[in-house]
């Protein structure tokens, strides 16, 4: 029996450690959204984070050739546990780099905790922050898919 792909992704980021950072990565109408759970901390955790928002957005060219949109991604961030410094370290490097890239990247349910951290840094008004990730998705102006280019003519 075969895992679904994504599950294999999300296996792939977790550890013995139920403290660790896990990652489950989802595709919403053309919208990526990566789920965390744990800890964004300063080690594997924050590296962990860093890895995965790099390889989604090294398929952003792909994404743009194919469909010809940028890349759309979600945090959904309801399920981490604490954030240190180094990881809102990594938030803003996820963002810094969706925008070299010309992709765009929201936060969508933000515990009480992180969203005062975010409030008290400023770091607020730097991210699009939606309640859910549904309100995240929606903000998102509605895509349609590349035209195919016609056949060769012989």
């Amino acid at each position: 029996m075969s895992l679904p792909h994504t599950l294999l992704k999300t296996l792939t980021f977790q550890e013995e450690n139920p403290l660790s950072l896990e990652i489950e990565e989802n595709e919403i109408q053309g919208i990526i959204v990566l789920e965390f759970s744990g800890r964004l901390v300063l080690g594997q955790e924050s590296m962990d984070f860093r890895g995965k928002i790099k390889e989604v957005l090294e398929k952003s060219d792909w994404i743009k050739q194919k469909w010809g949109w940028d890349t759309r991604i979600v945090l959904d961030l309801g399920k981490l546990g604490f954030v240190d410094s180094a990881g809102l370290g990594a938030l803003i490097a996820a963002r810094t780099g969706a925008v070299n890239r010309g992709a765009s990247i929201k936060l969508a349910n933000l515990t009480k905790k992180l969203r005062d951290a975010l409030t008290i840094t400023k770091l607020v008004t730097v991210f699009d922050v939606y309640d859910s990730v549904d309100d995240a998705i929606r903000s998102f102006p509605a895509t349609t898919p590349a035209p195919q280019a016609p056949p060769a003519q012989a």
